[in-house]
């Protein structure tokens, strides 16, 4: 693809996204992507075949993002596990309130797309197969004494950060920031057998 047509695919998925968040899934159509994206109706099928194709690809860059998004800093590693995991929290929670509009969007039509609905599914098991590898190599390291299966550990403390932050961001409860966020780093630090994350 030329450097052109790749400006032009970006430029219909910035609009796509756009739209889909100004919409919604379902009220979206075709037509207000290519106006959003300045671009001809014909155009469109240049680069995708459906409304359909170009949300599934607007749902895939967004999760590379935000598992870019969500590493915590690489001057981090040298501290503690428990500020590590703080930081990690930290980093996975700015990622989802600045995405929490196309999130929203996800969760929805994962309710009635089995294609979009797998697409969830898949996403959501990189994070928490990094965080069950986390969990092995402390109790490889013996850094702590994990009683917990890495597996479902991993999987019950992703599940609760990642449902926090549904209910905040997302139903919009009304959660003071740093007080959620401690509290989600103790959790997650006692289950695993650590001490206390730093404030």
């Amino acid at each position: 693809m030329s450097q052109r047509g790749q400006r032009t695919r970006s430029g219909l998925l910035d609009a796509a996204r756009t739209v889909f968040e100004r919409e919604g899934f379902l009220d979206a159509r075709i037509t207000d992507i290519t106006d959003a994206a300045g671009v001809a109706h014909g155009t469109f099928y240049t680069y995708f075949t459906s409304k359909e194709e170009i949300f599934r690809e607007a749902v895939r860059l967004l999760g590379e993002t935000m598992l870019d998004e969500a590493k915590p800093a690489s001057s981090v590693q040298a501290q503690s596990v428990e500020a590590r995991i703080s930081e990690a929290n930290r980093a996975f929670l700015r990622s989802y309130q600045s995405h929490a509009p196309m999130i929203a969007l996800v969760e929805q039509v994962a309710t009635f797309d089995a294609e979009m609905r797998e697409f969830r599914r898949q996403s959501r098991e990189v994070f928490v197969r990094r965080v069950e590898r986390q969990i092995r190599r402390l109790r490889a390291d013996g850094d702590v004494d994990v009683v917990l299966e890495p597996r479902y550990a991993a999987e019950a403390l992703c599940s609760m950060v990642e449902r926090f932050a549904y209910v905040w961001m997302v139903l919009g409860e009304d959660y003071e920031h740093d007080a959620a966020l401690h509290t989600l780093n103790v959790l997650w630090c006692r289950a695993l057998g650590l001490g206390d994350p730093p404030i």
